[in-house]
């Protein structure tokens, strides 16, 4: 079982003591090991795993305000010397969970982990810390006219906003700050370093603006700031991540060869797609799931087309199968494109996103960028209007009250790497370089082969544990970050070596091939 305990008796009690103490409580406090195989089923993620909550208020100003409780993973650093300093990882969307986020992670942090601790905080909203969501379409519901879909989307909007109405206006990234703040504190440590994706990297942006003095360094991995006003500027960035495939495809012989151009092939898919959709015709695929190899059928749409390609934007390994997908949906062959479908989505589910959370986020702090004339006058990405639906939502969304300095650019004296993708449809490098002139103490990096999160590609991982250590990157080597390049877009271009030669290339390199 976790346990549960408030801020207050964290900073001045262990559990089960009556004692008030001056020191500040240790992580055995409140945290214990995290359940095992007996009760989960599953063997914790590595060995000497805590888990716990901290009770905090819902409202941090208001002494009366109902409890909630935020859930908190801690993998402790192998060294039993460890830094005092731990790493916080925060998860993006806004609204996924940084504790699920966890299990697909944290092996890319094991050098972190040498020496320090790893800390996942499930943000309010989110996960098990008081998740806020709505109810959501059925896949009966998925099979109706777009237009019926919105309709009954909206409602559970509406039903949603009205559930959580009293909650809402303190789920947003200042009160996530202050939450992880509460966490350092009730866990003992007098500064940590933080890495955050997507949106996470606004989070640990504001945490470094509300609290400079604990904060040692900041590594953001896809930069999400407030002016990204997300929805605002996502068709533009997607076309752009879309038509920069696009150019590697034409300088790939292979490729340029076997698919030709693949935007103009996607602008017909989706001129065909709309005129089914017009003469209500839908379009209706069978194709094998390619992990479970079930028979499974989708009912392709101009707008979920749409959301196909950019979901598989953003992955490194889905974006190797567009142009191939493409060129065989240009002609009337759906089978890999339903099939890349399935796996985008399913890696779009693993976040898990709460969406009331989500929204409260959206609504509140970058709608504050959206004028009117920014909803009727942005073009969609092919069918993807975000900017026109998110708006239809956040007009009788709760409205929370953030002070005015909330929504100027962060200026920061804190060692920060920015890192970027090139393929990325939604954070790319631009974001990174306008946060950077705040940043004195920053470095980018950009990598011309990744998409949405680099930390997991090639030498990253190094580069960041080094950076951590150091608290600089001051002699850190990223030459290493040129390696990542594109991967061939064409499946088994890359095989083409003799075996004599790749004997050869690795010999040089004194390895065995």
């Amino acid at each position: 079982m976790k346990k549960s305990l408030s801020i207050i008796s964290c900073l001045f009690a262990l559990a089960g003591c009556g004692e008030q103490r001056e020191t500040v409580a240790t992580p055995q406090s409140f945290l214990q090991a995290c359940p095992g195989f007996v009760e989960t089923g599953k063997p914790p993620l590595v060995s000497g795993a805590q888990c716990g909550r901290l009770t905090v208020k819902e409202d941090s100003a208001d002494p009366a305000s109902k409890d909630i409780d935020i859930e908190i993973l801690r993998l402790p650093a192998i060294s039993p010397a460890a830094q005092q300093d731990p790493l916080f990882l925060v998860q993006g969307g806004p609204g996924g969970s940084s504790i699920e986020m966890a299990s697909f992670i944290h092996g890319f942090f094991a050098d972190v982990r040498k020496n320090r601790d790893l800390i996942f905080v499930d943000q309010r909203g989110t996960g098990k810390s008081n998740p806020l969501r709505c109810e959501q379409l059925s896949g009966t519901d998925l099979q109706l006219p777009e237009s019926v879909q919105m309709e009954k989307y909206l409602q559970f909007m509406v039903q949603c906003a009205e559930k959580y109405k009293a909650s809402l206006p303190f789920y947003t990234t200042l009160h996530a700050v202050q939450d992880l703040d509460a966490v350092r504190v009730a866990l003992g440590y007098k500064t940590i370093n933080l890495w955050g994706v997507s949106y996470g990297t606004r989070v640990a942006l504001e945490y470094a603006k509300r609290y400079p003095q604990s904060t040692r360094s900041i590594i953001l991995d896809g930069l999400a700031p407030k002016e990204i006003a997300l929805s605002k500027f996502s068709a533009r960035d997607s076309l752009a991540a879309l038509t920069s495939v696009n150019h590697e495809c034409q300088i790939q012989p292979e490729c340029e060869s076997a698919f030709g151009n693949i935007l103009q092939k996607t602008e017909n898919i989706y001129a065909r797609l709309q005129l089914l959709d017009q003469r209500g015709v839908p379009l209706v695929v069978h194709y094998e799931h390619p992990v479970y190899q079930q028979q499974e059928q989708l009912t392709l749409t101009a707008k979920n087309f749409s959301m196909l390609i950019f979901n598989a934007l953003y992955s490194r390994d889905l974006t190797v199968l567009l142009p191939q997908a493409i060129s065989e949906a240009e002609q009337e062959n759906y089978r890999l494109l339903a099939a890349l479908f399935s796996l985008a989505m399913e890696q779009s589910q693993k976040m898990n996103i709460a969406d009331a959370m989500h929204f409260s986020v959206l609504c509140n702090e970058d709608w504050h960028f959206i004028s009117a004339t920014d909803v009727e006058t942005t073009p969609p990405f092919f069918g993807l209007n975000a900017i026109k639906d998110r708006d239809t939502v956040c007009g009788f969304w709760p409205k929370a009250s953030l002070p005015e300095d909330y929504w100027q650019p962060v200026h920061s004296e804190v060692p920060a790497l920015l890192l970027s993708g090139k393929h990325d449809p939604v954070t790319p490098g631009v974001w990174a370089e306008q946060v950077a002139k705040g940043l004195p103490n920053s470095v980018r990096l950009m990598a011309a082969g990744g998409n949405h999160g680099v930390s997991y590609e090639g030498c990253v991982p190094q580069i960041i544990a080094q950076f951590i250590e150091r608290g600089s990157m001051k002699d850190v080597k990223t030459e290493c970050v040129t390696n990542i390049k594109p991967l061939p877009l064409v499946l088994g271009a890359n095989r083409k070596k003799s075996s004599s030669s790749v004997a050869s290339s690795a010999a040089a390199e004194g390895v065995e091939p």
